[in-house]
């Protein structure tokens, strides 16, 4: 009875000790937030169905709007017509800008040029200070129509701006339709560097209108907690759910975007702002053709073009322009309230714990017990066992995967249901670490257990610290977890075995259910080895905590851990047989199949069915024909259609003018407006572009971008891309040490598909491309 009030009472400490740093987020000079309802009251007759009407013109009558495309620019005189309607005093900001790859995980050197515009509507107030609201009119893709993503947050705006233009009031607003979102913030950084932010108290930005929202809080930095606070009381008042998101891994915030939509450009200039979406793991519409008109709903267009008027009436924002605030506080939700740590707080639960390390081990020294009870055999077995264990079960994490990937001819198997995936990943995990357990126990071994706890403190110690040094709230979770390691030497408690980890989980879990889980899963898949190597080192503090336990604890742990050694190697196989089970896809996620006309010099014109995992049996047996190709690993199709008239007539030209200095002429004769023109240079010697046309504006390209081949495996590459409009001809003089190969991709959207698929769980993209390849 004693053992389990201790086991209570200790849950309990842990709870109040965590839990008695939080803080209620309080105001910082010079900004301050209240509820008081600002001067000039918003009415509040916002209309869902004019929203609508707006959605549906965007997304169905204009269509997808990918950046610089026609449509795109249909798009923003839409916007500027409506606005002019309203009231607003309108222009536009139209910008070319030059955009790097800066994404480690995909080392191509590639160079984007990016056209659009922004749409800037002011309605002046008495008083010069602003509210900015915000959204991206873009889609993401020739063929997306973007209905959710974003002509949602278009048309609430839209409806807010007639409201607010019915009524004078104090303050001033501003209303920016961003281009080029999709590409990568692009209008909304363009905004942020040329334009007067002097005026703006805070900003509010609109992407992908729905409930549960979610209040989009992480870039670079982190919105104000003050902030935050203010628009969370005022959903919960209003009894919306919604969830708190926040960087909870450094993809985030060290991504080449630095956040997650238009209002991280602003948090990057210390202007106050933060998003509102739709909380949750993307559904398979996202970026897709089937992104339309039908999966908006009114009750989500009301709840939210409702609840829009009534934060901007209530939060209030002491001065305007650059601010300073708290931002690596951590945010805590606990249904529909949130607490925060704030960094001060992080700081010194950060030096407490430490100091409690300290002291934990220097009394373990003081002890009678000592730490070397064995051996120099019994210490390299156990050394070489724990990593050997940890990796291995790491390992074997992905056995299920691996054996299925063979035997389903796929590459990924948890887009249908990624949470079930991941519950049984976890489970073999449990399983996995139970067995290999028994097996370090069997082996000769240290007594006493001492020695366990005190590599597993100074682990967790060295790595909290390195964290800590480069960002305080990353380093919470292990923070914690050295916390309950250092109880250990107290309490010998399973609950602290698997409370320690607590916060490793939980950032697992937002990543399930953000639109990051995706990207961060097919990374897993790309370097498989480091991420096993990862959660290998992972593991290794919970082998030895296990082994403390299993010295340290009064429980009869030997005998339940000798028990659970066969239901943990059948539940575990059961595991790796049951990951088959799981569908790989279903109608709410699709496979996505790009089909594309693809016009060549050499074959003529094909019809080209692809896609990033295996092309399913019943697509391969319907399109089967004896001219058909398919290759080798059954992601690509082949095969020929009538000929058709190309898209294109293109004629190149090199003229060598000595020392291996290349003029390079492309003409082009287009039968209609291209999405994206890509042009690829490769070489096995250094080659530099030394002049060029307004193809690539060398007078706009940035310092840290040089258009020369970039070395990788042998090999020097350079890939250009360019959004409408495109120039007729290109001219190039190259200075190239070797011989160059040039493959030109021109793309189309394929208003007439030769072939459309109509399979259940496939979502096909229908394009029309012109390739070539030369050498010179």
């Amino acid at each position: 009875m004693m053992r389990k009030n201790k086991h209570g009472f200790l849950l309990v400490v842990i709870i109040l000790f965590v839990f008695c740093s939080l803080n209620l987020p309080q105001p910082l000079t010079p900004m301050a937030y209240n509820s008081a309802p600002a001067s000039g009251k918003v009415s509040k007759d916002f209309s869902a169905d004019k929203a609508y009407e707006h959605i549906l013109h965007l997304s169905e009558k204009i269509g997808p709007r990918p950046a610089g495309s026609p449509n795109e620019t249909k798009a923003a005189q839409y916007l500027y017509y409506m606005l002019e309607q309203y009231g607003w005093k309108v222009r536009e900001q139209p910008f070319s800008k030059i955009v790097g790859n800066a994404n480690p995980l995909k080392p191509e050197h590639k160079i984007q040029v990016i056209n659009s515009q922004n749409i800037i509507a002011e309605l002046p107030g008495a008083s010069p200070e602003t509210i900015l609201l915000g959204a991206h009119y873009d889609s993401a893709d020739v063929s997306t129509p973007g209905a959710i993503d974003n002509a949602s947050g278009v048309g609430v705006l839209l409806e807010i701006a007639r409201i607010l233009g019915q009524e004078k009031h104090q303050k001033s607003y501003q209303i920016v339709f961003f281009g080029a979102e999709e590409n990568g913030l692009v209008g909304s950084q363009y905004f942020t560097a040329q334009s007067d932010l002097s005026a703006i108290q805070w900003m509010l930005n609109l992407d992908m209108v729905g409930t549960p929202l979610e209040i989009d809080i992480a870039g670079k930095t982190s919105a104000p907690p003050e902030l935050v606070d203010k628009v969370v009381t005022l959903a919960r008042q209003e009894q919306i759910p919604f969830h708190i998101s926040r960087d909870f891994a450094v993809m985030t915030r060290e991504g080449s975007q630095g956040g997650a939509s238009d209002f991280s450009p602003f948090l990057d200039q210390s202007i106050p702002a933060l998003g509102l979406g739709i909380a949750g793991r993307a559904e398979g519409y996202y970026h897709r053709p089937e992104d339309r008109i039908e999966r908006v709903t009114l009750q989500s267009l009301d709840t939210v073009g409702k609840f829009i008027p009534k934060l901007i009436e209530s939060v209030e924002v002491t001065g305007s322009g650059q601010k300073t605030w708290d931002s690596y506080y951590l945010p805590f939700q606990l249904g529909s309230f949130v607490v925060i740590i704030p960094t001060l707080g992080l700081r010194i639960l950060f030096i407490l714990t430490i100091f409690f390390t300290v002291f934990s081990v220097s009394r373990s020294f003081r002890d009678q017990e000592p730490f070397i009870q064995g051996n120099l055999k019994e210490y390299v077995l156990i050394g070489v066992g724990i990593p050997g264990a940890a990796f291995l079960a790491s390992f074997l994490s992905g056995a299920g995967e691996a054996l299925w990937q063979l035997l389903k001819g796929r590459v990924y198997l948890w887009q249908a249901y990624p949470g079930v995936f991941l519950t049984l990943r976890v489970i073999l995990v449990l399983c996995a670490l139970l067995i290999f357990l028994k097996l370090l126990r069997s082996l000769p071994q240290p007594k006493g257990g001492k020695f366990y706890w005190l590599i597993g403190v100074l682990t967790l110690t060295l790595l909290t610290i390195i964290l800590g040094l480069y960002r305080i709230d990353l380093a919470f979770p292990f923070l914690f977890w050295l916390l309950c390691f250092n109880l250990f030497l107290y309490y010998p408690s399973i609950i602290l075995l698997f409370i320690g980890p607590y916060f490793i989980y939980k950032t697992h879990w937002e990543l399930l259910n953000s639109q990051q889980w995706p990207s961060f899963y097919e990374t897993i898949h790309l370097y498989p080895v480091l991420f096993i190597v990862l959660y290998g080192l992972l593991f290794i503090p919970v082998l030895l905590g296990a082994l403390y336990i299993l010295e340290k604890g009064k429980r009869p742990w030997e005998q339940m851990l000798k028990r659970l050694l066969i239901p943990a190697l059948l539940v575990g196989v059961g595991c790796v047989l049951g990951t088959g089970l799981i569908p790989n896809y279903s109608r709410a996620n699709p496979q996505p199949i790009t089909v594309q006309k693809v016009w060549t010099e050499s074959e003529g014109v094909i019809l080209r069915v692809s896609s990033t995992d295996t092309l399913p049996k019943s697509l391969l047996k319907e399109l089967d024909s004896q001219e058909t190709k398919i290759g080798e690993d059954k992601k690509v199709l082949e095969l020929p259609i009538p000929s058709e008239k190309a898209p294109l007539q293109a004629n190149v030209s090199v003229t060598d003018t000595g020392e291996r200095l290349l003029n390079f002429k492309m003409a082009m004769k287009y039968g209609r407006d291209p999405y994206l023109v890509r042009i690829k240079l490769e070489s096995k010697k250094p080659f530099k572009i030394q002049e060029m046309d307004d193809f690539v504006p060398i007078a706009k390209l940035p310092k840290k971008i040089a258009l020369e081949g970039k070395e990788r495996a042998g090999s020097y590459a350079l890939l250009l891309e360019r959004t409408p409009p495109h120039q007729g001809t290109i001219q190039w003089k190259i200075a190239a040490e070797g011989i160059v190969k040039c493959s030109i991709e021109v793309v189309f959207a394929d208003q007439t598909p030769r072939y459309s698929i109509n399979l259940p769980h496939i979502s096909p993209d229908y394009k029309e491309v012109y390739q070539d390849v030369f050498e010179f």
